[in-house]
């Protein structure tokens, strides 16, 4: 395969996004590709089934979605915008092009809301890089700031508590495996 959005060649690893997955569920499968000679290769049939649907335990509502992003490092390509890491699609992720440590990205609310913590899924590449550490969290960063963290970031949704009034969050990448940093998911906790 040719992965065009990264600017890659053939690869070995495959880490194909597979949508509309039911759970508790038994899917069937086949592997099929060719070489530069034009042979086919074909694997037998071949099945997974999908876990049991567990739902993370936030404090509050995800309210990323309804904001919008008002500043952030840098985008790898329009693929991996920004606006993926808050559009509530674990399918879709932001990358920077190769901020590391410096990766931070800004949502403003549009509204001032009661935050009771946020969340957060890393992106990563296959070879190890660009997977988030730890990151810090800073509640209206341009006025009367209030810095969170730094918290941890684990394998999937890490979900970190703090209570604040604000209307714009920044998270700024404190550590990380350096390269194209960002996230899969950024979310944002509110009370109702």
């Amino acid at each position: 395969a040719t992965d065009d959005d990264m600017a890659g060649g053939a690869h070995a690893d495959h880490m194909p996004v597979l949508r509309g997955l039911e759970p508790e569920t038994t899917y069937s499968y086949v592997l099929q590709g060719g070489d530069v000679n034009g042979n086919l290769y074909r694997s037998e049939v071949m099945e997974f089934t999908t876990p049991a649907a567990t739902l993370p335990d936030t404090p509050g509502m995800n309210i990323a979605p309804e904001g919008r992003v008002a500043d952030v490092s840098s985008e790898f390509s329009s693929e991996f915008a920004a606006a993926s890491a808050i559009d509530g699609d674990a399918t879709t992720e932001w990358s920077t092009a190769g901020d590391g440590d410096d990766a931070y990205l800004t949502v403003d609310l549009g509204r001032e809301a009661e935050l009771v913590g946020v969340g957060f899924v890393t992106r990563s590449m296959g070879d190890g890089t660009a997977t988030t550490t730890s990151y810090t969290v800073t509640v209206n960063p341009d006025g009367a700031a209030r810095e969170f963290g730094p918290f941890d970031v684990g394998d999937g949704l890490s979900v970190s508590e703090f209570v604040a009034s604000g209307q714009v969050v920044r998270f700024d990448v404190d550590t990380s495996t350096g390269g194209n940093t960002g996230a899969v998911e950024l979310e944002i906790y509110a009370t109702p």
